[in-house]
């Protein structure tokens, strides 16, 4: 990849906004699915699910920072935050449409995910070297 401020700072916002979620939801996830008018208290099995997929995003968003300052990293890890959102953003725009509105915070998050893994694809294709 070459070197880009702008893919730096990319990375970094985008790593720390994944930390900020994946963390926080990891260590308390009723409170953090409250917020959003998801109520999961009691639900073992969900929380159990809602732990897992937050340390998914804490991991990568240790990948995503890592690649803000190693070159080695870029590459990776600006396809997969990008790839990330893009994904989280489909895939609630599969539930919007198939089973309707959620909560207006869900809906404001899945255009954050779109704009997100849209930047990061187009930054992703503007500096990625061409072999």
């Amino acid at each position: 990849m070459r070197n880009s401020k702008v893919l730096k700072t990319f990375l970094v916002v985008s790593g720390l906004l994944l930390t900020f979620i994946g963390s926080a939801t990891l260590f308390m996830p009723v409170e953090m699915k409250g917020g959003s008018g998801i109520d999961i208290t009691g639900n073992i099995s969900v929380i159990n699910d809602v732990r897992a997929s937050s340390a998914l995003f804490l991991a990568i968003a240790v990948l995503t920072i890592l690649g803000a300052f190693l070159k080695k990293l870029t590459y990776t890890s600006s396809l997969v935050s990008s790839l990330l959102f893009l994904s989280l953003g489909v895939g609630r725009l599969i539930s919007i449409l198939v089973d309707g509105m959620p909560v207006d915070g869900l809906v404001k998050a899945t255009g954050l995910e779109f704009i997100l893994g849209i930047t990061g694809a187009i930054l992703f294709a503007v500096y990625r070297d061409r072999n």
